[in-house]
Parts: structure tokens; sequence; C-alpha cells
């Protein structure tokens, strides 16, 4: 039990101290392990910028598809003020004097 104690109180120290890498003589390896930690954190800022990426197309889409409503509710409106019917009511009610031409209208030729 007092070895492993020992072991762990002199790894801890080796953390603290930084010496943890030469005691374990790892050292030459360096450049590797922190060539694996730098491929890690590109990993990691590459996915929350995918997410974040994500995320906007997700906000896009929804506020498409309000624009996509809101086109189809002024269409609808369009068709219906391009009803002479409702044309003709909606003068009517406005007690303008404006009809429905009786004859075509006239071509002026240069």
């Amino acid at each position: 039990m007092k070895r492993v104690l020992a072991a762990l109180k002199n790894f801890l120290f080796a953390i603290f101290k930084g010496e943890l890498m030469l005691r374990m003589r790892v050292d030459k390896y360096f450049i590797h392990i922190a060539y694996t930690f730098f491929i890690f954190w590109i990993i990691i800022i590459w996915s929350i910028l995918v997410e974040s990426s994500l995320a906007k197309v997700e906000y896009s889409k929804k506020a498409l598809e309000d624009l996509k409503i809101y086109n189809a509710d002024k269409t609808v409106q369009l068709v219906e003020l391009s009803r002479l019917r409702t044309v003709e009511e909606l003068l009517k009610k406005q007690g303008s004097q404006v009809s429905v031409p009786t004859k075509p209208a006239n071509r002026i030729a240069r």
C-alpha cells in the first residue's frame, strides 16, 4: 500500500513540476503528442463552426417558410383584386365614375 501511495505521490509531483513526460521517457515523442492535440483542437473548432452553420440554415429555412406563407397570402389578395367584378364594386363603393369600357382602345399610329 505504501508503494502505491509513494507512486501516486511521485506521479502528482511529476505533473506539478512538469516532469511527467521526462520521467515516462516519452519526450522524444513530444512533437507527435503536440501534433495530435493540435489536430484534436482543429476538429473541435471545425465541428463548432459546422454546428453554427447548420443552426443558421435551420433559422433561414424557418424564415423562408414564413415568407412563402406571406407570399401566398399576398398572391391571393392580388387575385381577388384583379377580378373585374371586385374592382367595379370597389369603384362603386368609392363613388367613382370609372366603369368598364364599352369599346376597345384606340391605337395611335406613329
